[in-house]
């Protein structure tokens, strides 16, 4: 059975808004990386990076299990516990439960469309992402990105041929940048790897003037189908200092599941808003 310290309709209700707050506006605290490497120590970290690409590349597509998601800013703390799925790139499904088991809210996406549905208040919302994104003032990348990538701590898939090669400025690893386009918006991704260990530490997102989005730290690393798992995700440096945690637990991959396992039907009872 899951259970939380603090999960109810009200937290159900507040979870896209508290979302929204968390969102709107991005950190500018000084960067963490320093100086380039030398080229024979950047050459060897595009090495490990590339490495690490083919292999999270071999990992199953596939994982569920149990989440818990805390949502914290300055003035309060929820918790929703339940069942979470993803498909890799974007396709995500979570699913809030109380203690006993029932239904509280869920929330799937496809990377381009979502649903929610709230069975405290027998209401549904559906539409495009980069329409609710406009509508509340989030930044496009959040909602454009590879949400998969992010969940699963991996290497961004994508072929990148001008890297930024910077060494950390506490030591810890090796930061590796690269441009994106995302939600028609340009972006970049500095990631803080482990080249001993070949794990990735940090995901930075930046804006294109360089202010900081999220900063997307992973931890409590496990064995999940062959590849490694974080199970602690931690989502920073948002606005008025809030944070979003994802603890997951009973972690499994495989290669079966569909799109269709993401789809979120509506009962007939409930009242729907449809955004454009």
């Amino acid at each position: 059975m899951i259970s939380t310290t603090r999960t109810d309709n009200k937290g159900a209700r507040l979870l896209l808004p508290l979302l929204v707050l968390l969102l709107l506006v991005g950190g500018c605290a000084r960067k963490p990386w320093r100086e380039n490497l030398h080229p024979d120590q950047g050459r060897a970290a595009e090495q490990v990076f590339r490495i690490m690409q083919q292999r999270d590349a071999a990992c199953p597509p596939c994982f569920d299990g149990d989440a818990v998601v805390a949502m914290k800013n300055h003035l309060d703390t929820r918790a929703l516990s339940g069942y979470i799925q993803c498909r890799l790139p974007d396709h995500v499904k979570f699913i809030a439960a109380n203690p006993l088991g029932q239904p509280l809210f869920a929330a799937a996406t496809d990377g381009t469309t979502f649903t929610t549905i709230n069975t405290g208040q027998r209401t549904a919302m559906s539409g495009l992402l980069a329409v609710y994104a406009e509508l509340h003032d989030i930044p496009p990348a959040f909602f454009s990105g590879a949400w998969g990538e992010w969940l699963t701590g991996r290497i961004d898939q994508e072929r990148q041929e001008s890297l930024a090669l910077r060494a950390d400025g506490e030591a810890r690893g090796t930061w590796i940048s690269f441009r994106t386009a995302g939600g028609g918006e340009a972006t970049t991704t500095h990631l803080l790897i482990d080249p001993h260990r070949a794990l990735l530490l940090t995901r930075i997102l930046a804006d294109g003037k360089g202010r900081i989005l999220a900063e997307i730290n992973y931890g409590g690393w496990e064995e999940v189908g062959g590849c490694r798992q974080p199970t602690q995700i931690t989502m920073r440096r948002l606005a008025f200092g809030g944070e979003i945690s994802l603890d997951l637990a009973r972690m499994q991959a495989s290669d079966r599941c569909r799109t269709h396992d993401f789809d979120l039907p509506v009962p007939a009872s409930y009242s729907l808003q449809t955004l454009p």
